[in-house]
């Protein structure tokens, strides 16, 4: 239930804060005077998108913000959502031109977190909504909500997109095998080739090492040999020197660390000749290994190219390789694994779907006595409404995300006149009466605590008018009503009333809304009756109505 409204800077509404009570509520006010600013204040709260085109000329920013309480299931709502458990929302929706910024329960929120919240407290209808009606998806969702099987509905939805990702799967699966299998020669050539070369990314390093050796072996024979052939005259020389440092340390004993220095050197010496020679012993006799691993690394250079890759990636190419010849191995095993479960899910689907049609066939007598009743209570005494239900043929074609359902309301308005879709031949006042028919039997149903109605009293009038302002007295049993009208006979029958008025004063006009009490309240209902100065027909006009 909405409990407070306050709106600053929308359009031409300057400051307005609304106090409001469970019950009927009403709006009334001239034509133009912007009782439409509180539609739009309720789709901003609804999670509308909002601009700079909402702001009152000068304003800076504006502002939207309201109480409402919600009970348990807002309580629990808030609580999973990650906020505060609370009864109550606290909404401030804050527009400028640069940006917006919304908050819940003081917390920054987004506009999916409003739009959540606050659609399973208000329920908005205006004459679009009406218009809803007319389409054969929402006759068949109101069918399904009022008979109380929605769960049937969700159930069968649950399998109905299981089986359409399956076949999904499916038909995947079955282009992978085609491409596989067309492909299956070539893929086993690569496969070959890439075996064959074994790839390894050391091997090549290692190679590229020895080619680079393999190209400098004159060199490198010419060089050892040198060292070699020089080291033993060297190292000879050496020796003498070290033996004559060991004499000298014997007698003075600053040389001893001398001959120490030079005993280090002649052993060092020792170890590099050692290891040149040893190098050198190992160095091929020839280059002839050089062809062989050209060769090679030809062989790793030809398949680099061709696959665009480095020798990791080709590594990596084989790995998938293997795994789509691997895909069409055992694709088929899959593929019939695949269409067994598609099989029981087709039957499932299907019992579910007319399980789904025979719940709906079975409730459509009840509905349709039902409607014909509150549209006899709405003044369409004479009025015939029918429901047919069209069933296709259980195939797996003809499944849709409600069924295998069709369903239309027929209407006609007074005896003799054949009955026809809805959308033939509704006015637009018997469009409103009926869409308010259907509310009042969805009252248990409907979620929302608010239920805020906009134009519908749509080509209505007189005694009519009397009925359908009855309807909505009843319904303000079950939920706060909200009615922005133009009649006095839904006027009078208010709990609490606000009279929306525009205002000018120079260059500037603003819209204020103000409740109505004693005086004010008959004044504006004489108003509405089209002689404002007598008070006396609004007095007779209230009791008579009330």
């Amino acid at each position: 239930m909405l409990l407070e409204l306050r709106i600053n800077n929308l359009i031409l509404i300057e400051d307005v804060h609304l106090e409001l009570d469970k019950g009927f509520v009403v709006f009334t006010g001239e034509t133009g005077a912007g009782k439409s600013l509180l539609v739009k204040a309720v789709k901003l709260l609804l999670g509308e998108k909002g601009g700079s085109n909402y702001l009152r000329p000068g304003a800076k920013e504006g502002e939207i913000e309201a109480i409402i309480w919600g009970g348990e299931k807002l309580l629990k709502k808030l609580e999973e959502s990650g906020y505060s458990p609370q009864e109550e929302i606290h909404i401030r929706r804050i527009l400028s031109p640069q940006r917006q910024r919304i908050y819940i329960n003081g917390s920054l929120a987004t506009l999916a977190e409003l739009s959540k919240f606050t659609k399973d407290l208000i329920l908005l209808t205006s004459q679009h909504e009406f218009y809803t009606l007319l389409s054969p998806e929402k006759q068949l969702e109101f069918l399904d909500h009022f008979l109380g099987i929605t769960s049937y509905l969700k159930e069968y939805q649950e399998l109905f997109y299981r089986y359409k990702n399956l076949l999904s799967q499916i038909k995947t699966l079955e282009e992978k095998m085609t491409s596989s299998q067309l492909k299956k020669d070539f893929l086993l050539f690569q496969i070959k080739e890439l075996e064959e070369l074994k790839p390894d990314p050391e091997e090549e390093e290692n190679l590229l090492k020895e080619r680079e050796r393999l190209k400098n072996l004159s060199l490198l024979k010419e060089k050892t040999q040198f060292l070699i052939s020089n080291f033993e005259e060297v190292e000879n020389f050496l020796f003498q020197i070290v033996s004559a440092f060991e004499s000298l340390s014997k007698v003075e004993h600053k040389f001893k660390d001398h001959f120490s220095r030079v005993y280090s050197i002649y052993y060092d010496l020792k170890e590099i000749a050692r290891d040149i020679t040893d190098y050198s012993g190992r160095l091929p006799e020839d280059d002839a290994a050089l062809n062989d691993i050209e060769e090679r690394l030809s062989s790793y250079d030809k398949l680099k190219r061709k696959y665009k890759t480095n020798t990791q990636g080709l590594i990596k190419l084989l790995e998938e390789l293997k795994e789509e010849i691997n895909l069409l191995e055992t694709g088929e095993e899959n593929y019939e694994k695949l269409l067994k479960e598609e099989k029981e899910l087709r039957e499932k689907v299907i019992a579910s779907a007319l399980k789904l049609s025979k719940e709906r066939l079975k409730g459509i007598p009840k509905l349709q006595n039902l409607l014909i009743k509150e549209l006899r209570e709405l003044g369409m005494e004479k009025a015939d409404f029918k429901i047919e239900l069209s069933t296709k043929e259980p195939k797996v074609e003809n499944l849709t995300s409600v069924g295998l359902d069709e369903v239309s309301f027929l209407f006609s308005s007074n005896p003799g006149v054949p009955l026809k879709p809805l959308s033939k031949v509704v006015s637009g006042g018997e469009l409103s009466r009926i869409f308010l028919a259907c509310k009042s039997l969805l009252k248990e149903k409907i979620e929302a605590g608010t239920l805020v109605f906009d134009e519908v009293d749509a080509g209505i009038g007189g005694t009519t008018a009397k009925k359908v302002a009855k309807k909505l007295k009843d319904l303000s049993q079950n939920y706060q009503i909200f009615c922005i009208t133009h009649l006095p006979q839904i006027a009078v029958l208010s709990d609490t009333h606000f009279v929306v008025e525009k205002e000018i004063k120079g260059d500037e006009t603003k819209t204020r809304i103000r409740k109505l009490e004693g005086e004010d309240k008959i004044r504006e209902i004489a108003r509405m009756l089209g002689d404002p100065e007598n008070l006396e027909l609004a007095k007779n006009f209230l009791k008579t109505q009330s």
